[in-house]
């Protein structure tokens, strides 16, 4: 992708924000947090103690962080240790964003968007979120292709991108691959509007049947997951949300909203802290209220539902909240920690899809 200098102008400052994020990470951030944590697990991974776990390099991803955050750290020191992550995370946005032509005045929102606190501070030092922006990002800039039928033969990087992903976040492999899985579907047999609205409703059915299959086993990981959350720490929640059997299901449309939003009302008024990242999910909330509000202003308009776009939004979202939900609902900590692995994606994705199958060639006006 050719830039142009304003082009240019706005991506050296988001690195630059970037940058700002991993120093306030490491000397502000860790001032009101678990200082013994250091922004997640960033000191445990510049220590890198893998004593006997060097066989596990590739296929364990912790093991992968302490390697790399260790020798980073023997190299740079123990602040620019994080750099490269600054990096790779910045390349993930920049080139999931570069697959899309967005005016200037798009690409202003997408980065203000993609510079809120809890994204900047979380993909920009060692840990596993910046390494999920990089790898979704790259997903995110091959699915463009593939829905702009510009290929459908992945590069190498492509391939890496979907390694980490099952590597690091394996919940979030069947939604990504569903989203493809649907994609090509849809051209191999050249599906229209009924064609596309009797394959949602398949793909609807095959959700429904595959967690049926699986219950039990979703059922007793959610039981796992409340293990790992210790009732007296600060800010976990009490537990209500899986505590009979199948609980992960009934209470999942809840859930999966509240661990995508994070601090809730009462929350905040505790911890006034918190109030700075129940803001930014409102600001991120508004967001996607205009993307639907957009979607059924043309749906008024026209007369017609675009069933590509929205079994697309549909299949993507669901997926990716399901997961998320039972590991970031019982800590709004950690709701928006688990939030930033794939914020960028959908952040990204949503925009894409509302300039090509909403707006069209019309200009974004927020």
């Amino acid at each position: 992708m050719k830039l142009s200098k304003s082009v240019n102008k706005y991506w050296f400052s988001y690195f630059f924000v970037k940058l700002f994020y991993m120093f306030f990470a490491l000397f502000v951030f860790t001032k009101f947090t678990n200082p013994d944590r250091m922004v997640g697990d960033v000191e445990l991974y510049l220590r890198g103690d893998m004593s006997d776990s060097w066989h596990l390099i590739f296929t364990d991803s912790t093991i992968m962080l302490e390697f790399f955050g260790k020798y980073c750290s023997i190299f740079l020191g123990p602040i620019f240790a994080n750099l490269p992550f600054v990096l790779i995370s910045f390349y993930g946005i920049f080139y999931s964003i570069s697959k899309i032509q967005l005016t200037n005045n798009q690409l202003v929102w997408a980065l203000f968007l993609l510079s809120l606190p809890s994204f900047g501070v979380y993909s920009s030092v060692i840990g596993k979120e910046a390494v999920s922006v990089f790898y979704m990002g790259i997903i995110c800039g091959y699915l463009i292709d593939v829905l702009n039928k510009t290929r459908i033969k992945p590069k190498l990087i492509d391939l890496l991108a979907f390694y980490l992903l099952f590597l690091f976040t394996p919940y979030f492999f069947l939604a990504i691959s569903n989203v493809f899985i649907f994609i090509l579907i849809s051209n191999k047999f050249h599906l229209k509007g009924y064609g596309k609205m009797i394959l949602l409703i398949l793909n609807i059915l095959f959700i429904i049947f595959l967690l049926y299959i699986l219950r039990d086993v979703i059922n007793n990981l959610s039981f796992d997951v409340v293990k790992h959350f210790s009732p007296d720490a600060r800010s976990t929640r009490e537990n209500i949300f899986f505590v009979n059997n199948y609980d992960v299901f009934w209470n999942a449309p809840y859930g999966m909203f509240i661990a995508f939003w994070g601090p809730t009302f009462e929350e905040i008024s505790q911890k006034p802290i918190q109030s700075i990242a129940f803001i930014e999910s409102l600001i991120i909330f508004c967001f996607f209220l205009f993307f639907i509000s957009k979607f059924l202003v043309k749906i008024l308009k026209t007369s017609r539902l675009n069933i590509y776009a929205f079994s697309l939004k549909f299949i993507a979202l669901f997926w990716i909240l399901f997961a998320n939900y039972p590991s970031g609902v019982l800590n709004p900590g950690s709701a928006l920690r688990y939030r930033e692995r794939f914020y960028g994606f959908l952040i990204v994705f949503l925009f894409y899809l509302y300039l090509k199958y909403i707006k069209k060639n019309q200009r974004l006006e927020i």
